[in-house]
């Protein structure tokens, strides 16, 4: 395999494949990616998390994504996980919570809410801040299209990604 790429100057300094932060606000969406990991440092160290990758599911940034981090196990953030799983139908109570698969996540429609932070290298980014039931319109949107998914036998990606 020997491609080979021509690019000019105004190509190297164009930034027009750059994307702006959504604006902060809420946003309906569908869980459009998992992937199983570990969280890599820290105090939570070594434990289960999901990497959810959200897909804007209306309006001017319909297609657009936003991600966050839902973790797995029961610290200072345990109720990020609990207002996710609430936010796609499933019964959180104080007690153990199994897991669902993430083939029964997948494709689910859920309210994200978007606010801008910073990246490591101080320039905006957006950032999810918390969880939504959707609209009523959204759910029955998600519901169409998860049927679609399974028929074309969408899976996630579990374990090492690249």
């Amino acid at each position: 395999m020997g491609y080979e790429m021509k690019f000019t100057e105004e190509s190297l300094e164009s930034k027009s494949g750059s994307m702006e932060p959504l604006p902060a606000g809420s946003y309906n969406a569908t869980v459009f990616n998992i992937v199983e990991e570990e969280v890599r440092s820290g105090a939570n160290e070594g434990k289960p998390r999901f990497n959810v990758q959200f897909r804007i599911s209306e309006g001017k940034y319909e297609n657009r994504r936003v991600f966050s981090y839902v973790p797995l196990y029961v610290a200072k953030d345990a109720w990020k996980a609990a207002t996710f799983f609430r936010a796609i139908g499933f019964d959180v109570k104080a007690d153990t919570f199994k897991v669902p698969e993430t083939a029964d996540i997948l494709g689910s429609a859920i309210g994200v809410r978007v606010k801008i932070g910073t990246d490591m290298n101080d320039q905006p980014r957006n950032e999810v801040g918390g969880f939504d039931k959707p609209t009523d319109e959204a759910l029955d949107r998600a519901s169409d299209a998860a049927s679609g998914l399974t028929s074309m036998g969408a899976t996630a990606a579990t374990g090492d990604v690249w």
